[in-house]
Protein backbone atom coordinates (compact mmCIF):
# COMPACT_ATOMS: atom_id res chain seq x y z
CA UNK A 1 0.00 0.00 0.00
CA UNK A 2 1.68 3.25 -0.72
CA UNK A 3 1.87 6.02 1.96
CA UNK A 4 2.57 9.70 1.54
CA UNK A 5 5.93 10.45 3.51
CA UNK A 6 7.06 13.83 4.88
CA UNK A 7 10.71 12.49 5.70
CA UNK A 8 12.85 14.83 8.72
CA UNK A 9 14.66 16.83 5.50
CA UNK A 10 11.14 18.16 4.74
CA UNK A 11 10.80 16.56 1.55
CA UNK A 12 7.74 14.71 0.65
CA UNK A 13 8.30 10.91 -1.05
CA UNK A 14 5.91 7.99 -1.69
CA UNK A 15 6.47 4.56 0.09
CA UNK A 16 5.22 1.14 -0.28
CA UNK A 17 4.90 -0.50 2.76
CA UNK A 18 3.44 -4.23 2.91
CA UNK A 19 3.05 -5.78 6.54
CA UNK A 20 0.74 -5.82 8.88
CA UNK A 21 -1.44 -2.26 10.14
CA UNK A 22 1.10 -1.96 12.97
CA UNK A 23 4.19 -3.06 10.91
CA UNK A 24 3.21 -0.39 8.63
CA UNK A 25 2.70 2.16 11.27
CA UNK A 26 5.85 1.95 12.52
CA UNK A 27 7.64 1.77 8.96
CA UNK A 28 5.76 4.52 8.71
CA UNK A 29 7.00 6.35 11.94
CA UNK A 30 10.67 5.50 11.28
CA UNK A 31 10.71 6.80 7.62
CA UNK A 32 9.53 10.44 8.79
CA UNK A 33 12.81 10.24 11.47
CA UNK A 34 14.84 9.87 8.45
CA UNK A 35 16.24 11.55 5.11
CA UNK A 36 14.45 11.17 1.54
CA UNK A 37 16.03 8.97 -1.01
CA UNK A 38 17.43 12.27 -2.69
CA UNK A 39 18.89 14.06 0.37
CA UNK A 40 20.27 10.40 1.24
CA UNK A 41 22.29 9.86 -1.75
CA UNK A 42 23.28 13.43 -1.80
CA UNK A 43 25.02 13.22 1.52
CA UNK A 44 26.49 10.26 0.38
CA UNK A 45 28.01 11.58 -2.38
CA UNK A 46 29.40 14.72 -0.53
CA UNK A 47 30.82 12.45 2.05
CA UNK A 48 32.69 10.29 -0.04
CA UNK A 49 34.05 13.49 -1.81
CA UNK A 50 35.60 14.33 1.77
CA UNK A 51 37.04 11.32 1.91
CA UNK A 52 38.55 11.20 -1.22
CA UNK A 53 40.03 14.73 -1.01
CA UNK A 54 40.89 13.95 2.50
CA UNK A 55 42.39 10.22 1.26
CA UNK A 56 44.04 12.45 -1.83
CA UNK A 57 45.74 14.65 0.82
CA UNK A 58 47.34 11.89 2.06
CA UNK A 59 48.95 10.21 -0.44
CA UNK A 60 49.56 13.82 -2.24
CA UNK A 61 53.49 12.98 -2.35
CA UNK A 62 53.17 9.87 -4.24
CA UNK A 63 53.17 9.57 -8.35
CA UNK A 64 50.18 7.88 -9.21
CA UNK A 65 50.22 5.98 -12.79
CA UNK A 66 47.42 6.08 -14.73
CA UNK A 67 45.29 2.97 -14.62
CA UNK A 68 44.50 0.61 -17.92
CA UNK A 69 40.71 0.07 -18.54
CA UNK A 70 37.54 1.79 -19.71
CA UNK A 71 36.28 4.89 -18.90
CA UNK A 72 33.96 3.44 -15.84
CA UNK A 73 36.35 1.02 -14.31
CA UNK A 74 39.12 3.59 -14.54
CA UNK A 75 36.98 6.15 -12.58
CA UNK A 76 35.84 3.74 -9.91
CA UNK A 77 39.41 2.22 -9.59
CA UNK A 78 40.73 5.59 -9.10
CA UNK A 79 38.61 6.29 -5.56
CA UNK A 80 39.42 2.97 -5.09
CA UNK A 81 43.26 2.90 -5.02
CA UNK A 82 43.65 6.53 -3.47
CA UNK A 83 41.65 4.89 -0.43
CA UNK A 84 44.05 2.34 -0.04
CA UNK A 85 46.86 4.15 -0.24
CA UNK A 86 45.93 5.91 2.06
CA UNK A 87 45.58 3.01 4.88
CA UNK A 88 48.02 1.95 3.62
CA UNK A 89 50.05 5.37 4.47
CA UNK A 90 48.25 5.54 7.67
CA UNK A 91 48.85 2.45 8.70
CA UNK A 92 50.90 1.21 11.81
CA UNK A 93 52.09 -2.03 10.21
CA UNK A 94 53.45 -0.14 7.31
CA UNK A 95 56.88 1.20 8.21
CA UNK A 96 58.40 3.02 5.07
CA UNK A 97 56.81 3.50 1.67
CA UNK A 98 57.44 -0.02 0.40
CA UNK A 99 54.18 -1.10 0.28
CA UNK A 100 52.79 1.74 -1.38
CA UNK A 101 55.59 0.89 -3.88
CA UNK A 102 54.46 -2.08 -4.53
CA UNK A 103 50.77 -1.00 -5.14
CA UNK A 104 52.05 1.59 -7.34
CA UNK A 105 53.54 -0.97 -9.76
CA UNK A 106 49.71 -2.43 -10.30
CA UNK A 107 48.03 -0.37 -13.31
CA UNK A 108 45.02 -2.57 -13.65
CA UNK A 109 41.79 -0.89 -12.85
CA UNK A 110 40.01 -4.10 -12.59
CA UNK A 111 42.68 -5.64 -10.08
CA UNK A 112 42.19 -2.84 -8.10
CA UNK A 113 38.09 -3.44 -8.42
CA UNK A 114 38.70 -7.03 -7.86
CA UNK A 115 40.62 -6.65 -4.55
CA UNK A 116 38.86 -3.91 -3.09
CA UNK A 117 37.48 -5.87 -0.31
CA UNK A 118 40.62 -7.83 1.41
CA UNK A 119 42.30 -6.97 4.19
CA UNK A 120 45.63 -4.85 3.85
CA UNK A 121 47.67 -8.40 4.76
CA UNK A 122 45.46 -10.43 2.15
CA UNK A 123 45.53 -6.79 -0.20
CA UNK A 124 49.53 -6.78 -0.09
CA UNK A 125 50.22 -10.71 -0.74
CA UNK A 126 47.66 -10.54 -4.02
CA UNK A 127 49.91 -7.19 -4.99
CA UNK A 128 53.26 -9.11 -4.36
CA UNK A 129 51.19 -12.33 -5.85
CA UNK A 130 50.22 -10.42 -8.79
CA UNK A 131 53.63 -8.35 -9.41
CA UNK A 132 55.55 -11.63 -9.63
CA UNK A 133 53.35 -13.47 -12.43
CA UNK A 134 53.89 -10.32 -14.41
CA UNK A 135 57.84 -10.24 -14.03
CA UNK A 136 57.73 -13.71 -15.11
CA UNK A 137 59.39 -14.36 -18.66
CA UNK A 138 56.97 -15.05 -21.02
CA UNK A 139 58.29 -19.15 -21.62
CA UNK A 140 57.72 -19.56 -18.04
CA UNK A 141 61.38 -20.34 -17.34
CA UNK A 142 63.29 -18.06 -14.45
CA UNK A 143 65.89 -16.12 -15.61
CA UNK A 144 69.63 -17.73 -16.22
CA UNK A 145 70.92 -14.94 -13.49
CA UNK A 146 69.84 -16.94 -10.42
Amino acid sequence: MEHQIVHACGHEQIHVIYGFNTQVARKARWLRTTKCRACFLADRKAEQAEATARDSATIAHLDLPMLIGSECQVAWAVAIRISRLAALTTSPHTSDNSDCDLCLRIYDAKWWIDHRNLSHAEFLAQATKRLQIADMPANGQGSEAA
